[in-house]
């Protein structure tokens, strides 16, 4: 005699599937949120970069030395704007909501002391701390956040 099986596997794929599913949707979501925090990062990362490349040209010429612009910490919130553009609709606020709460200290004097990270700049430092809300909807199917907050630091300095 021979049994047939054809039933217990529909089941099994029947049960199974809203599994499988979820693990599916879970993976792709989590794949899209690593691009973004890179997206995010490198953004950020180019900001303090010009911020830093944006030196006090008056004081280069008379001594020599490396100096930070007087408006270096405005210059890396207005490209971390400008380079957040790209990553706009996989964000949950503005880019420029994000920029405008982006901490952004330059530290000018060396040695320096951020207080915020307790990291000490040998060297004229931008440094960029900021928390990015990303929507998420793959998370909010599966009953977690819709929106995911993701926080960036990023230091520049000259050498």
């Amino acid at each position: 005699m021979t049994r047939d099986d054809g039933g217990t596997a529909a089941l099994s794929t029947l049960l199974m599937l809203p599994l499988f599913l979820s693990v599916l949707v879970g993976v792709l979501e989590l794949g899209a949120v690593r691009a973004v925090v890179y997206r995010v990062g490198a953004a950020a990362d180019l900001a303090t970069i010009v911020a830093v490349g944006d030196q006090d040209q008056a004081e280069l010429a008379r001594t020599g030395g490396l100096r930070l612009a007087p408006d270096a910490a405005e210059t890396a919130r207005d490209y971390f704007e400008y380079n957040l553009a790209g990553t706009a609709p996989a964000l949950a606020l503005s880019v420029k909501e994000i920029a405008a709460s982006a901490d952004i200290a330059a530290f000018e004097t060396v040695p320096s002391f951020d207080a915020r990270t307790g990291a000490r700049y040998d060297h004229p430092t931008v440094r960029l701390i900021a928390s990015v809300p990303v929507r998420t909807p793959g998370f909010a199917l599966l009953f977690m956040p819709a929106v995911t907050t993701i926080t960036i630091h990023s230091a520049s300095s000259p050498r």
